[in-house]
């Protein structure tokens, strides 16, 4: 499989956008600090979806970061009708329904097909790189970090990233940790996938975020 450096610095515009449009179908939705871990100890996460009067239900793993989680909004990736999974943003109540990258959020996202973790990162890279001004070295950096954090996902899956400013990333699959990072860069640029202005999917970013 060629690198994400090949695709990103090597290919001229037509190819670049060939192979963005390649990867686009696939594309996904989705890690705190070591001192975040006593607030939750991975064999400590579960499935469990804990009910939440007149809302959504609040992903379990959620409650390690504060209470009162409430949903900012939610929508489905769609190509060509076929739906690849449902986002949800989630906003503790400690943000006041506001959204920013200065507070803490979570996007949880529920797969409806079968995607390839070579895929999920491969894509998410893309879109990373594109969208934030990551030099090379970042690049690798995030490419060696996602890869050894995402698997394959199947219909019913579960994904849930939580972003903590100047923090990092905690991401969660069913329940299970999948594994943390406190680049905080990297948090921001990850999310920015689907809430940045520049995100390849604006009428699911405007559902998100309640537009």
């Amino acid at each position: 499989m060629r690198s994400f450096t090949h695709y990103c610095f090597n290919l001229g515009p037509s190819r670049w956008a060939s192979n963005l449009r390649a990867f686009l179908p696939l594309l996904l939705a989705f890690a705190l600090p070591p001192t975040w871990a006593q607030h939750v100890a991975p064999a400590a996460a579960t499935t469990t979806m804990t009910a939440q009067a007149g809302a959504a239900a609040v992903p379990a793993e959620l409650m390690a970061y504060g209470t009162g989680w409430r949903v900012k909004g939610s929508g489905p990736l769609k190509f060509f009708g076929f739906k690849a999974y449902d986002a949800t943003l989630w906003l503790p109540a400690s943000s006041g329904a506001t959204f920013s990258f200065t507070q803490p959020l979570a996007l949880d996202i529920l797969y409806n097909t079968y995607v390839k973790a070579s895929d999920i990162n491969n894509t998410s890279l893309i879109e990373m790189a594109r969208i934030s001004s990551a030099t090379p070295e970042q690049v690798k950096a995030w490419s060696t970090f996602m890869t050894s954090l995402f698997v394959d996902v199947k219909s019913g899956d579960r994904l849930v990233g939580v972003h903590v400013p100047a923090g990092g990333a905690r991401f969660f699959l069913n329940g299970r940790l999948l594994g943390e990072t406190p680049d905080a860069t990297f948090s921001e640029a990850f999310f920015r996938i689907w809430l940045d202005p520049k995100a390849r999917k604006p009428e699911l970013r405007a559902a998100l975020l309640g537009l």
